[in-house]
């Protein structure tokens, strides 16, 4: 079984939520610093927040980790009952959450001005892989198993309204791993934008910040895949990363696929994406990582605000 990465197991560590956590964890060094630090999403994340009134920075905090695990119960993969699990295994969702139409929505958005090389339809080449590593890394059967696949990945083949989300075709599967980690980002961050915070950085996977550190400088925020680059600053903007270093099914294959080929792509090792929102830069990031170089340039054309840094 391939290893799950920290920031594609899109699931929650209900233990590592829960507000049993006691409060003096989240001090720091000053009164006015309050920091969350914990499991969400599968990932080590982190949110620090700064306010003069401890208390209420505390209680906006549990209001952040209930939305997390409301928003989880619409977009894991790992749980049996959420929207997703339930679309993938029917084929259509009646009356599904905004949520759900929110971000589909955005993906097929991003679909479109990538030609397809963002497509949250690859479940099944995920699948087709998985399937084929499964017996000590045996990929005998791996070209079978994406032939198959391919037929069933494509983003034209959602129909997605308010009313009904369904695919065209039956046993296609979603994974919005590439995408929902970075709209849950984004809602966290509004929720404490909504409460008042001036002074916000958010880690769930993907980072989103509420202007910069208090102490008049931008957010610092390392760069581990990136060469020569220690640190990027963030000051009311995002940043997404993504690279087959997440979950591999062996030293060539992971989870980042060219839809063309039906395999994983390896145009570059790891990319970083800075934009005004967490969810646009994880998307695409993803894409990114999946174009060849030369479409890339054009999809920067599309986002001329945004930055990109690769490895």
């Amino acid at each position: 079984m391939a290893k799950i990465s920290r920031r594609k197991f899109l699931t929650i560590a209900a233990s590592s939520l829960s507000l049993s956590l006691p409060f003096n964890k989240l001090n720091a060094d000053n009164s006015k610093e309050v920091v969350w630090s914990g499991v969400a999403l599968g990932a080590e994340s982190k949110m620090t927040l700064f306010h003069e009134d401890r208390y209420y920075a505390k209680e906006s905090l549990k209001t952040c980790i209930n939305e997390i695990k409301r928003l989880e119960n619409i977009f894991s993969l790992f749980d049996k009952n959420s929207s997703i699990s339930k679309l993938n295994k029917y084929g259509v969702l009646e009356n599904p959450p905004k949520e759900l139409v929110e971000v589909l929505t955005f993906a097929h958005e991003i679909s479109e001005k990538t030609n397809g090389a963002f497509d949250v339809t690859v479940q099944p080449l995920w699948l087709a892989h998985d399937k084929a590593f499964k017996t000590k890394g045996n990929d005998k059967n791996l070209k079978k198993y994406i032939k198959k696949a391919s037929k069933l990945v494509s983003y034209k083949n959602i129909i997605i309204n308010k009313k009904e989300i369904n695919f065209k075709i039956k046993d296609m599967k979603i994974t919005l791993n590439g995408i929902a980690q970075g709209y849950i980002t984004d809602r966290i961050t509004n929720i404490l934008e909504q409460r008042g915070f001036k002074n916000v950085l958010i880690n769930l996977g993907e980072f989103n910040s509420i202007g910069g550190h208090k102490n008049n400088r931008d957010w610092n925020i390392a760069t581990p895949y990136l060469k020569d680059i220690k640190y990027l600053k963030l000051n009311n903007n995002a940043m997404a990363s993504s690279g087959g270093y997440g979950t591999k099914f062996n030293k060539k294959y992971h989870h980042l696929f060219d839809t063309k080929t039906g395999t994983s792509a390896n145009y570059i090792k790891a990319v970083t994406v800075k934009a005004e929102n967490a969810m646009l830069a994880d998307a695409l990031a993803t894409a990114f990582c999946v174009m060849p170089k030369e479409k890339s340039k054009k999809l920067k054309n599309i986002y001329p605000n945004i930055e990109i840094y690769t490895s």
